[in-house]
């Protein structure tokens, strides 16, 4: 992946998705996020495949997921 689109996904990343302290689960979130955008996911496609595999271990857990700007 080029370093540009790198950037730009790491971007909305950050816009979309806030981080949280150390052991919270929405840091996983963004983990798997991030990880299934390198991978060609779209954004939608890669939270919820993200969602659902954070909810596997922590099954309360609620998302923080702010709408595009």
């Amino acid at each position: 992946m080029h370093y540009e689109q790198e950037k730009a996904i790491q971007k909305e990343l950050n816009e979309r998705i806030p981080p949280a302290p150390k052991g919270d689960p929405q840091n996983e979130l963004r983990h798997v996020v991030n990880s299934q955008r390198m991978y060609g996911k779209s954004f939608d496609q890669s939270v919820t495949i993200a969602v659902n595999l954070v909810r596997q271990r922590h099954p309360q857990f609620t998302p923080r997921i702010l709408s595009p700007r």
